[in-house]
């Protein structure tokens, strides 16, 4: 049986000064500082690479955590570190606690695109492309343009007992019977995108729920990155394709009405998976996008 921060020596001679263990909790800062460009889980559990020479540092870390039946992970370096042998004694620590955990199949965290540098040592890892995911991209003035032109043009056909309210204003269990079915997110993963002072966490005025009375129907939620409005959930559960067209242009013009002239956001990104990618193709290319280069989720057996 595993324990805390126990570690795993390796012997070839180019690795003799490496282990790969948990940090103690005085580590654990530094650890999670290799992965400050990513959107780490509460929940996740960090494993590091330590070299001891010529003085004791991290070269590397794994942070992997369960998701249903599914164990994801996300691997960092430092700058200059020969990736390969470091990244793939970590993938192996954190196969081993995820068999232990009852994980069906191990998931790379990050989409990545054809030319990304990790494929290759995935590959070698004997993960293969579990399905690729298409992305849009949309001027930020044509979406929120084309947004109160098409409210103006429906607003007669919207139905009168619907209303689209901040997120700021409500909590993430409100949505949660909502988005459950469609497993955009869990649970530990949207309240932690909902904290006021998440680091990668939604953009809590522009992000919406569209209500029926007091019964939320439809979600919208987005994060800032730079000058994009990255949409991570856009979700309208109608009785048919008009209703669920109306719902969508209430939640764009929820953010067209709110967003600030001089906030800086140039873009909007869509994401469409295998089931959507259609009706999002389709409002994209409505309002002046363009698709992005497709990106694809890496997974094995365990």
């Amino acid at each position: 049986m595993f324990k805390p921060w126990e570690s795993a020596v390796m012997k070839e001679s180019n690795l003799a000064d490496l282990v790969i263990r948990e940090p103690v909790p005085s580590e654990l800062e530094r650890a999670v500082y290799l992965f400050r460009n990513a959107r780490l889980r509460p929940q996740a559990r960090i494993f590091v690479a330590v070299r001891s020479r010529p003085v004791e540092r991290f070269v590397a870390a794994a942070a992997w955590w369960s998701e249903w039946n599914v164990g994801r992970f996300q691997l960092a370096c430092s700058p200059g570190v020969v990736r390969d042998e470091v990244c793939a004694l970590l993938i192996d620590q954190v196969s081993q606690r995820a068999r232990l955990a009852g994980n069906e199949s191990l998931q790379y965290e990050d989409l990545l695109v054809d030319k990304s540098e990790w494929i290759e040592l995935l590959e070698r890892q004997g993960f293969i492309p579990l399905r690729s995911e298409r992305f849009f991209e949309v001027p930020a003035l044509q979406s929120w343009t084309r947004s109160v032109e098409a409210f103006e043009k429906y607003k007669s056909q919207i139905p009168s007992g619907w209303r689209t309210e901040s997120i700021r204003r409500h909590s993430p269990e409100t949505i949660f019977e909502l988005i459950a079915p469609y497993r955009l997110m869990p649970p530990e993963e949207l309240r932690d995108c909902w904290r006021v002072d998440s680091a990668f966490g939604f953009e809590l005025d522009l992000s919406s729920t569209l209500f029926d009375g007091p019964r939320p129907i439809g979600a919208f939620l987005a994060r800032r990155v730079r000058d994009t409005l990255c949409v991570d959930v856009r979700v309208v559960r109608a009785e048919n394709r008009l209703l669920s067209s109306l719902g969508n242009i209430c939640l764009l013009y929820h953010v067209a009405k709110r967003r600030r002239p001089d906030e800086g956001i140039n873009r909007l990104q869509f994401r469409g998976g295998a089931a959507e990618h259609r009706e999002t193709a389709n409002l994209a290319m409505r309002m002046d996008g363009r698709e992005l280069p497709p990106r694809h989720v890496f997974s094995k057996v365990l």
